[in-house]
């Protein structure tokens, strides 16, 4: 029998605890402005564009530092073409003042040292090229690198509104005012369209 009523007792005390909660949330509930229930939405949406942002960002920066690594290692070899081409052409001058009418060598010598300039002339338009080709494949790839920090920038501005956008809604939630609430989705509104410019910018090259 005791045990019966302590049962009723401790089910009395529950329902009285519970059932306060419940009127207060309640009356909570229904004077909040109507606005409120769009803060959580808002800010999800948010936060997740921002983790996007981040990744993307990080992203761009690895892609900016292979093109420039690319970039230095064609800049090291159109230096070795030139040299090559620079030592080809001393090379060749050495052997061609050698081989002037007044020069006392036999004509065995000249004729081994006139194949060898021939030689030597004959490769030079290949060191040429290829330094020439190589100096165009590093500026394709600064070009790259270029482009790729000014996503990165316009892609950290968008973040930083977009940030800016949560921590007004998360104000205006705290405060109940709805100008602040509209500045959060304004500041949100203006990241999403300058991350969708530069998003689509790189696609349509713009």
């Amino acid at each position: 029998m005791l045990k019966k009523k302590l049962s009723v007792l401790i089910r009395k005390a529950v329902v009285s605890l519970s059932e306060p909660e419940k009127g207060k949330k309640s009356t909570h509930d229904a004077n909040d402005p109507p606005w409120i229930q769009y803060v959580a939405m808002l800010t999800g949406v948010l936060a997740a564009l921002a983790g996007f942002l981040v990744v993307r960002s990080t992203t761009l920066t690895n892609k900016a530092i292979f093109e420039s690594n690319q970039a230095i290692l064609a800049q090291a070899q159109a230096s070795d073409a030139w040299v090559e081409y620079q030592a080809d052409s001393i090379k060749a001058r050495i052997i061609e003042t050698q081989l002037l009418p007044s020069s006392p060598i036999s004509a065995e010598d000249k004729a081994v040292l006139k194949k060898t300039d021939e030689d030597i002339r004959g490769r030079q338009p290949q060191s040429k090229q290829l330094a020439t080709d190589e100096e165009h494949e590093r500026a394709m790839h600064m070009g790259k690198v270029q482009d790729h920090m000014e996503q990165k920038d316009l892609l950290e501005y968008a973040g930083l509104a977009v940030q800016l956008g949560i921590a007004l809604a998360s104000v205006a939630a705290m405060i109940k005012r709805r100008i602040v609430f509209v500045a959060g989705v304004a500041a949100g509104s203006a990241g999403i369209l300058i991350a969708a410019y530069t998003m689509l910018g790189h696609l349509v090259g713009f």
